[in-house]
């Protein structure tokens, strides 16, 4: 939908989804092997831009990148080719400057963000069988081909053992709501719009109910149950901050289930009783 978002900051409604990695994941592999440099394919304007690749008959080396996109015009992150996916634009770069195919690069995110989601630090990892000395040049040429509502804000080498969704300790999501009875033109891309007005302190006092751990299947559609085999997440915090006319939710937990943020945000309205949520 319009007004929601995925970092993982993800955000919703507009959502947004942050997720937070152990730092060994930073480390880059060691490697004492160099061959010839060869030159890296795909920059705004079409030119080659050099780098230093080096190739490897060894072990595949892991990227790390945190990626930033508008989703409006996105079909969520998941690989798809029609609607078009965030997953899909980035591996379609990815492969024109590697020369590898999708099942070589093997990118993978933390989060899958559902459609209209957006996200300010969604990180996800991608292997070659070489290694960049450089990554200005390869940060540049993936940039250089992204349309203008992607990013790629970092690259940096990971350990081997990194992996972007299941070495991720939480995801925040963030969901805005313009609550107001004329919406801001401005801000109907990234914020929900309720006429309805709301009471902060009674949604605070909802939010607790969601703290902890419990089993979120009545959150998830339906359909799309069998996405988590474990239903049971943990939520770390849910706050209500109060910004002007936008009432600001941000959620972290261990994970989400599909549609589960949404559904908590508008579920609120309709439940009599704070406690039957839990």
């Amino acid at each position: 939908s319009r007004g929601g978002s995925g970092s993982v900051v993800a955000m919703a409604g507009a959502a947004v989804a942050l997720a937070r990695l152990p730092h060994a994941c930073l480390v880059p592999p060691g490697s004492n092997s160099s061959s010839s440099p060869r030159s890296v394919d795909g920059g705004a304007d079409g030119q080659h831009h050099p780098a230093s690749k080096l190739a490897f008959p060894s072990p595949l080396h892991k990227w790390r990148m945190v990626i930033a996109y508008d989703g409006t015009n996105f079909s969520g992150w998941q690989y798809q080719e029609s609607p078009p996916t965030v997953q899909c634009i980035i591996e379609k770069a990815l492969m024109r400057i590697t020369k590898l195919d999708r099942k070589e690069l093997c990118l993978v995110g933390a989060s899958r963000t559902d459609t209209g989601v957006h996200a300010w630090g969604q990180v996800a990892h991608f292997v070659t069988p070489f290694v960049y000395e450089s990554l200005e040049s390869i940060h540049s040429a993936v940039n250089g081909l992204l349309p203008p509502d992607i990013r790629v804000r970092e690259i940096s080498p990971a350990r081997h053992e990194f992996h972007a969704r299941f070495s991720t300790k939480s995801k925040r999501y963030h969901y805005k709501i313009y609550n107001n009875p004329v919406m801001d033109p401005f801000q109907s891309r990234y914020t929900y719009h309720s006429a309805y007005k709301l009471n902060p302190l009674a949604m605070r006092e909802a939010a607790s109910y969601y703290v902890g751990k419990h089993d979120f299947s009545s959150f998830a559609n339906a359909s799309h149950n069998d996405r988590s085999p474990d239903p049971v997440k943990e939520i770390f915090r849910f706050d209500v901050i109060e910004m002007g006319p936008i009432l600001q939710l941000e959620v972290e937990g261990s994970g989400f289930l599909f549609r589960q943020v949404r559904n908590m945000v508008i579920g609120g309205r309709e439940c009599r009783q704070w406690e039957s949520i839990s």
